[in-house]
């Protein structure tokens, strides 16, 4: 057993809390060493069957080429990350954005998120989510259009968990996109105390963080408490004051977070992000041009142009253009030119 073999192992100890572990790495010098310590003390180890599980799962710790750098500015970062996707590609990610915010947003919340992801997604601004039900569904869904900027998501139980379990098709486009991790081992389930440790890699793991309708009460909350210690910027979306989707939004802004209203508000203020001329400031175009934008071919966009208006993040007006949101007039145009109320 080798010395990453020696660390799963110790991870993989029960009655070997995380504060003792860290002690005895510290102690022996080694993970070996601290193995051959504690059976030296007669510990039996994990169970044969959860470490042979965990081994045949994709697994990786910090000496591993593709292990995030920017985890080890944690003070406790995972010893261990199990994981499900292609991280080779999440290594050559320069720019991320963690979308956070409520699992019971409002139809626009759900909009914005979705908008938001899709723009920087579209400028190669990669996103990250907790994948929860939700804002973090919405961000993803919407960033899966756009093959340069690979998705992650962080989740809090063991990889072979698909949770939420309505999340099971997003689960296995992120896998096949991006890169989905956890510091759980396999049959490990989501336990309430998990959600706040994903947080802290969230925050990480992201050059900023997108708050879309966070109530008073919530896990953004501390999401946005880890960002801010590891000098992270801290985007919000404002909201209606009487809202209870928005008061821990509005408090963040009161606090000093960033106020923005479109992806380009974030763009011109995000770390490590040169804006360009045109990004995500499209107004209303015949499908033609945004083809032209996104680099995509006529017909490829007019399936993910139909989508967005479908989905009610477009609209499709009566000169044949398509744009953001709803029309003004509050009423739409199906994709034959015919006008039909809302």
């Amino acid at each position: 057993m080798d010395e990453d073999q020696s660390l799963l192992w110790l991870t993989l100890c029960s009655g070997l809390s995380a504060p003792r572990r860290r002690a005895l790495l510290r102690a022996h010098g080694s993970a070996l060493a601290s193995r051959s310590f504690l059976q030296a003390q007669g510990h039996q180890g994990p169970p044969f069957d959860v470490m042979e599980k965990a081994l045949r799962s994709q697994w990786m710790t910090a000496r591993h080429p593709h292990y995030p750098a920017s985890l080890l500015q944690l003070s406790e970062p995972p010893e261990v990350l199990y994981y499900l996707g292609r991280p080779e590609l999440w290594s050559g990610v320069k720019t991320a954005v963690a979308i956070v915010g409520t699992r019971r947003p409002s139809a626009v919340g759900g909009q914005l998120a979705g908008r938001f992801a899709h723009c920087l997604a579209q400028v190669g601004v990669s996103i990250i989510s907790g994948f929860a039900r939700g804002i973090d569904s919405a961000a993803h869904w919407a960033s899966l259009d756009h093959a340069q900027s690979p998705p992650l998501a962080v989740l809090a139980c063991g990889l072979d968990y698909a949770y939420p379990s309505e999340n099971t098709r997003l689960y296995q486009q992120v896998a096949e996109q991006g890169l989905l991790l956890s510091e759980y081992p396999p049959d490990h389930p989501p336990l309430a105390h998990h959600f706040q440790d994903r947080n802290r890699l969230l925050a990480a793991l992201s050059s900023a963080v997108l708050v879309v309708e966070a109530p008073a009460r919530s896990g953004v909350l501390i999401t946005v408490n880890h960002a801010q210690d590891l000098g992270r910027e801290v985007f919000v979306v404002p909201g209606p004051i009487d809202h209870p989707n928005y008061q821990g939004s509005l408090r963040l802004i009161q606090e000093g977070a960033a106020l923005v209203t479109t992806p380009r508000d974030l763009l011109e203020q995000l770390p490590g992000y040169r804006l360009q001329k045109g990004d995500c400031g499209q107004g209303p175009a015949r499908a033609e041009v945004w083809a032209e934008r996104w680099g995509m071919d006529l017909s490829s966009t007019l399936v993910l142009l139909t989508g967005r208006v479908r989905s009610g993040d477009m609209h499709h007006d009566a000169y044949g253009r398509f744009g953001w949101g709803a029309l003004p007039t509050g009423k739409s145009v199906d994709l034959k030119g015919k006008r039909s109320i809302s």
